[in-house]
């Protein structure tokens, strides 16, 4: 007879993460976390979906109840046992450090991109700068470093660096070379005495954006709020995207700073990751910005924001400089580890390319 309930309870056991998906909410992605769709028998053309039954076994890996949640403890089992990430996309580094896994090619200086289409990036951005000056418009370009290009002391040890160039080494030479008008945020963070990249995120924490603002517009020349030196207070407020990834169900947040800033939104963005976002600043000293930027603009938009009349905010990609008018002031920020995105996506110069939005 036990063994009968021992059977019965294994089966339940079994049956209950997917029979739960008839019952609990959808689960949700996490962080940068792509799910699998749910399959259809058909493809968008009408035919059969041959694929079906290999689509129906990832949606279930994907969505069985309380998937987060065993998610989360066995990140937690594995990162308290064993200090290592079970999440691909994290790595666990020490003192409660996070890194974002995409960022190891930069880190280790393994190049993705050979020195001919370092070139070209940079010739890329050159090509920028020129069609934006030839309308009246000041230009200017900017790398934000990858979280562990500025704070390597906390990355695992097994990661070894090597002495060859990494993909920021290449261009950053060219840019100069090709005359591009380039803000290096790499030396002026790296000099400040502050941390200013969030422990459990991939991205600088609102300080740093802060004082990347103060950096890009005295690179400018332009009058600007100096909110390196304006009041601010500290709140935990900031779930980081790498500890979502982690523990999708965690509830820990890290301090963060915040700030008063004057400006307004034309229309309230549903969140920072909008691919358009449009601002006014009534008693700003300069005209329209024109923002192209990636994840990193999420923090650093407000500041900039400040001190234009209008801005123009977008993550959209080839960056659509065709709207450029005389008077407008350019900033395209890219983040380090998205440095070849430069090359799948040039810009848009009147060439009518399809847009995308970048992370």
């Amino acid at each position: 007879m036990k063994y009968r309930i021992f059977t019965a309870a294994f089966v339940l056991l079994c049956l209950l993460p997917s029979a739960g998906m008839l019952f609990l909410p959808p689960t949700q992605a996490a962080a940068n976390e792509r799910l699998s769709p749910k399959p259809t028998l058909h493809n968008e053309d009408g035919s059969w979906n041959t694929a079906v039954l290999d689509q129906v076994t990832d949606y279930i890996a994907d969505h069985f109840a309380l998937r987060q949640e065993m998610v989360a403890a066995n990140a937690a089992l594995q990162t308290t046992l064993l200090a290592t990430s079970p999440a691909e996309d994290v790595i666990y580094g020490s003192d409660g450090w996070l890194y974002y896994a995409q960022t190891l090619d930069d880190y280790q200086n393994h190049a993705t991109l050979t020195d001919e289409q370092a070139q070209q990036i940079a010739q890329t951005v050159a090509d920028m700068q020129a069609y934006c000056e030839a309308r009246g418009a000041r230009f200017l370009f900017t790398i934000a470093p990858n979280k562990n290009s500025l704070y390597p002391e906390h990355m695992p040890a097994r990661y070894l660096q090597s002495d060859s160039p990494g993909n920021y080494e290449l261009v950053k030479p060219y840019l100069q070379e090709y005359g591009v008008n380039y803000a290096d945020l790499f030396t002026f963070l790296s000099e400040q005495d502050e941390t200013l990249y969030l422990r459990t995120d991939s991205h600088w924490t609102n300080r740093g954006a802060a004082l990347a603002h103060d950096f890009l517009m005295q690179t400018l020349g332009l009058p600007y709020t100096a909110f390196g030196g304006a009041p601010y207070t500290t709140e935990n407020t900031h779930r980081g995207d790498l500890y979502e990834m982690l523990y999708p169900k965690g509830s820990k947040l890290e301090a963060q700073q915040q700030y008063e800033i004057d400006f307004s939104y034309v229309t309230p963005p549903r969140t920072a990751e909008d691919i358009l976002i449009q601002t006014t600043s009534e008693h700003a000293q300069n005209g329209r910005l024109i923002l192209c930027r990636d994840s990193f603009g999420n923090a650093l938009h407000p500041f900039l924001a400040a001190d234009f009349r209008e801005a123009v905010i977008t993550r959209q990609m080839p960056y659509p400089l065709t709207q450029v008018q005389a008077g407008d002031t350019v900033i395209v920020e890219i983040v380090e580890r998205n440095l070849e995105n430069l090359l799948k996506y040039p810009p848009d110069l009147g060439n009518n390319q399809e847009a995308e939005s970048v992370e």
